[in-house]
């Protein structure tokens, strides 16, 4: 579709789920969904009213009264309530107990079992990404450092630790960041082949978590 010709066919097929309130506070859930369904021709009252008793959330409720956590339930609701194929979530789930951001999760992750719609959403928690993400984009100051599927960015990555005396400046280059600690290092490395062959059986070579890709590439080396 052309996204100047078509721009309302296009807005009518995107969700939007904001890390802050957007709404009016003084409204109720009701009220304020009446403001929003008039802008959308595919709205499903039926569907809305499903979301809102799944989600617990109570249509004659004032919205300033409601949590952060019920109001992103009422975003993702509203957004889930009119036909949208792409649901674009800016740090959904930032500032949520544990209970409710996996609570969250679990609905996102039903939601996406529909082959037919995507959710797109930025995260600095990587717990979320390791639980629903099919593709990763990795940015850090500004630069992309990966954009892959999930399975291969942990295929790829791996956690080499070992002695210190084994780490020369050859050895180092194989790293993308390294800690040091009296006891040993561990290290980043981007090609876990590469470390088994230098390797060999002087080291242990472990399957490395989002988290560790993201702060070893940040933060480089560290010593401790």
């Amino acid at each position: 579709m052309d996204s100047v010709k078509d721009e309302r066919k296009i807005k009518e097929k995107i969700g939007f789920v904001y890390d802050e309130n957007i709404f009016y506070g003084m409204l109720t859930i009701n009220e304020m969904k009446n403001i929003i369904a008039g802008f959308y021709t595919k709205w499903d009252e039926n569907k809305f009213k499903e979301y809102i008793k799944h989600f617990e959330l109570n249509p004659n409720k004032v919205i300033d009264k409601l949590s952060k956590g019920m109001k992103t339930k009422l975003a993702l609701a509203l957004a889930l309530s009119h036909g949208a194929e792409l649901i674009v979530m800016d740090e959904p789930t930032s500032g949520l107990d544990p209970a409710f951001r996996s609570e969250l999760m679990d609905i996102l992750y039903d939601v996406i079992q529909n082959e037919e719609m995507s959710i797109f959403f930025s995260t600095h928690i990587t717990e979320d990404l390791e639980k629903i993400a099919d593709y990763i984009t990795f940015i850090n100051k500004g630069s992309m450092v990966f954009s892959k599927s999930k399975e291969e960015v942990l295929q790829k990555y791996a956690i080499v630790k070992g002695a210190s005396k084994l780490l020369d400046i050859n050895i180092r280059k194989e790293f993308i960041g390294i800690r040091e600690t009296s006891s040993g290092f561990e290290g980043l490395t981007d090609n876990k082949d590469k470390a088994r062959i230098l390797f060999n059986e002087n080291c242990k070579i472990e399957k490395a978590s989002l988290e560790d890709i993201m702060v070893y590439t940040i933060r480089g080396d560290i010593h401790v």
